[in-house]
């Protein structure tokens, strides 16, 4: 098995007051998520666990519902940030290497809070959260096709199709083994057949 590459340290932002409070009301919610499950969770637990009262997180969350999809798009714009930090360190790298840390970057952020996934997983198409999500993924495919646009060498005809099909075939394989494969999922082996994937797709030969 090939020698996988490293990631970037995924960066901590720098938060005024308001950002750090609502920051504080997320993780809030991922912890009563992971404590209680959607269905017994309460705002009224996520403002004891903030430190905030009610009526304050209710000026920033009307509901339930709106916090765990907050959460759920605070996740995937980290994820973009990320991949975004990783490609530029990547720039000059070999497509095996690229190819890889396109894949890795889906998979780690992913394994490292597997089962708060999971959990964000089976609420999704209850609160609705695929039509907050879809900006965000549209512009992680805008960050990828830019990228590939940068590389004279990718094989792919048109890099804006070549993104949808690489982001949306990571995502759903990957979201899949995590509901039913979950100890598959931090392997060198997953990652290395994730690597492939890409790369046969991207660089063809």
């Amino acid at each position: 098995m090939s020698r996988l590459p490293r990631l970037t340290p995924r960066k901590e932002p720098k938060q005024d007051r308001s950002r750090a409070l609502v920051a504080a009301m997320l993780e809030a919610t991922k912890r009563v998520l992971l404590r209680d499950g959607y269905d017994d969770a309460k705002v009224t637990d996520v403002a004891e666990v903030a430190g905030v009262s009610p009526g304050s997180l209710y000026q920033y969350f009307p509901s339930l519902e709106s916090l765990v999809v907050a959460l759920h798009v605070s996740l995937a714009e980290a994820e973009v940030a990320y991949l975004a930090d990783n490609l530029m360190e990547a720039r000059d790298d070999e497509p095996r290497d690229v190819a890889a840390i396109i894949a890795l970057v889906s998979i780690r952020v992913r394994a490292d809070d597997a089962d708060l996934y999971r959990a964000l997983l089976e609420v999704a198409p209850r609160i609705g959260a695929a039509r907050k999500l879809a900006p965000v993924h549209d512009e992680m495919r805008a960050l990828l096709a830019g990228f590939l646009r940068s590389r004279r060498e990718v094989t792919a005809p048109d890099p804006d199709v070549a993104a949808r099909i690489v982001c949306t075939s990571l995502r759903a394989t990957i979201e899949s083994t995590l509901q039913h494969a979950p100890d598959t999922l931090a392997t060198d082996t997953f990652a290395e057949e994730m690597r492939a994937l890409v790369h046969g797709y991207l660089w063809r030969t």
